[in-house]
């Protein structure tokens, strides 16, 4: 199953990104982030601790956290702010942790902490219209620098509105690829 968690507050990126991987046969869940009650991460660890696994909010992200846990891919599609990602798709990123494992260890030379989500791919992908050369690998570094703490494969692409319907089936190919 491919999880699919978009802002479509600038536009129904998200929407365009199913609608190309349907052809795959694979079974997708799309998440609107935008059209959502997630609240920030306060940082409480309490998933890593105390309520192990779970989160003490109540909010829509036990529904996002339960297709998450079920997914080999799980896709992040943002429009790019700053180099990073939206503020809908931050607390997403955030609040996964409750699936990451509480310990962490060394790996390459790096702290990493690992998912509870046997063999996940990551994939993030950020639009953007005119993006600068240091927003472009401020997004590509976030999403390595996230793949590494969660010690999981997979990617990161940018695309802009110029971006024909076969730009976004190639996008859509390397998602669906096991």
């Amino acid at each position: 199953m491919i999880t699919i968690i978009s802002d479509d507050s600038r536009g129904d990126w998200g929407s365009l990104l199913e609608d190309a991987l349907l052809p795959t046969g694979r079974q997708l869940v799309r998440f609107s982030a935008n059209s959502l009650d997630i609240k920030p991460c306060t940082g409480c660890s309490s998933c890593s601790g105390k309520t192990y696994g779970r989160c003490v909010m109540k909010d829509d992200m036990h529904l996002v956290v339960q297709k998450i846990a079920g997914c080999q891919a799980l896709v992040m599609l943002s429009p790019v702010v700053f180099g990073g990602v939206s503020h809908h798709i931050k607390k997403v990123m955030d609040r996964i942790a409750v699936l990451g494992d509480p310990r962490y260890r060394m790996k390459d030379g790096e702290l990493v902490k690992g998912m509870r989500v046997p063999g996940l791919r990551y994939y993030m992908i950020g639009v953007g219209n005119k993006l600068s050369e240091a927003e472009q690998k401020a997004f590509l570094a976030l999403h390595t620098e996230n793949r590494k703490i969660m010690d999981v494969k997979g990617q990161a692409f940018i695309l802009d509105s110029s971006m024909d319907k076969s730009g976004l089936e190639q996008v859509a190919k390397e998602i669906s690829h096991e």
